[in-house]
């Protein structure tokens, strides 16, 4: 069990339905060969992103996440780095089916989270690599049918991503001090990186209404936004400038969580 749930299955699934909407937004629900096989590489890539990450952060994990399975022991490191190599040389060879660009953006996404796990995850600029590199999922899926629109939740992710990730720092402060990783909390401390969520949070709210106001999307849209998306938005922002409590934290980035899902089912729907 430990060797399928160390890919982080959800998020993977997260991604693989990330890659559909960057291609249906504003469009009709074609499935199409390569369309699914675009899911399944970004299914794939980010699975090997995950591997790489608890390779690299097992000592790390043993005070922030000790029921991990690299530091709980429930799996052999050597397997999981075959497992690893296995997953991205899968996703960059199938990927030259797509096309040059779809090639040339897979095989820069995998050497990013490589570089990202082994070094820029202890700098500063860790949040902003891995919110781009997520937000990507739906450029991937626009490239590949050819939509200018998978540009609107590119930026949404981004604006959501970001927050969410320090969010998570600020959680895992301990951790990180330990291991010297400059992080937003680390560096700013816990008020201040929490206020910059907000920040970001706030610009979302913003930006969220042009797919409607481009009529890229209807009125179902901006219904679903507004009645499901806002609030929990909100609700986040607003409990992010109280300096919540770790506890809390955690639960506001499960919420976060929760409103990417209504914002993808929104842009599809």
């Amino acid at each position: 069990m430990g060797y399928f749930t160390i890919i982080r299955p959800v998020n993977c699934a997260i991604t693989f339905i990330s890659v559909l909407v960057g291609a249906w937004i504003g469009r009709s629900l074609v499935i199409s060969p390569q369309l699914i096989l675009a899911g399944m590489i970004g299914f794939v890539v980010c699975g090997f992103g995950n591997i790489v990450n608890d390779l690299y952060d097992i000592e790390i994990d043993r005070i922030n996440n000790p029921n991990r399975p690299l530091p709980k022991g429930i799996v052999s490191k050597g397997i999981i780095q075959l497992l690893a190599i296995l997953l991205s040389v899968i996703s960059i060879l199938f990927s030259i089916s797509l096309g040059t660009i779809p090639f040339i953006l897979v095989l820069a996404v995998v050497i990013l989270l490589f570089l990202y796990a082994c070094y820029f995850k202890r700098t500063i600029a860790a949040n902003i690599i891995i919110s781009f590199i997520t937000a990507l999922s739906f450029v991937f899926g626009g490239i590949v049918v050819r939509n200018p629109a998978c540009l609107y939740p590119f930026f949404f992710s981004l604006f959501i991503h970001m927050p969410r990730e320090i969010i998570k720092d600020a959680i895992d402060v301990n951790g990180d001090r330990a291991h010297a990783i400059k992080s937003f909390p680390i560096l700013l401390g816990k008020k201040r990186s929490l206020n910059i969520s907000a920040m970001f949070l706030g610009t979302l709210c913003i930006l969220l209404p042009l797919p409607y106001i481009m009529n890229t999307l209807g009125l179902r849209y901006i219904i679903i936004v507004t009645l499901f998306a806002y609030p929990i938005v909100i609700y986040c922002i607003l409990r992010l400038l109280k300096t919540p409590i770790e506890s809390e934290q955690k639960r506001l980035s499960t919420l976060l969580k929760i409103s990417m899902v209504v914002g993808l089912v929104a842009m599809v729907v």
